[in-house]
């Protein structure tokens, strides 16, 4: 099982943890790297200024990423699933799709690419089109 410390007083975070306690997972820990790196990817697949509503979708999405990862981590280092463990991780799963669709699948639009004219006189101008 993947440990993290928040303090002394604390017990393990587990997939099952409750989520006050992975809420408050201690910023240098890996669970808390991983949360913020999710977070950092879907903010950026969204165009960087996420709604109101898209970073709760994207805490959402870090925070059952997590739980999943954790019991992955359970399951590949010999640990049987319970039933209850495949229900629970079945349940994540589709959660985790269907906030992914409501985010969007395509991202954010990026810098569109120059029209035929505009790299033209870019490229009669001497200088480099940029795409």
């Amino acid at each position: 099982m993947v440990e993290a410390v928040i303090n002394s007083s604390m017990k393990r975070i587990g997939p099952h943890s409750r989520p006050g306690k992975l809420a408050i997972v201690d910023g240098r820990s890996a669970e808390a790297r991983r949360m913020k790196e999710v977070r950092a990817e879907l903010t950026e697949h969204l165009g960087g200024k996420p709604s109101v509503a898209h970073r709760l979708l994207i805490d959402r999405v870090a925070m059952l990423l997590l739980r999943m990862e954790l019991m992955d981590k359970e399951a590949l280092g010999g640990t049987a699933m319970t039933e209850r463990d495949q229900r629970a991780y079945l349940g994540w799963h589709n959660a985790v799709s269907r906030s992914l669709r409501h985010l969007g699948l395509n991202g954010a639009p990026g810098k569109a690419a120059p029209s035929l004219a505009e790299y033209i006189a870019a490229r009669a101008g001497g200088q480099e089109a940029v795409q």
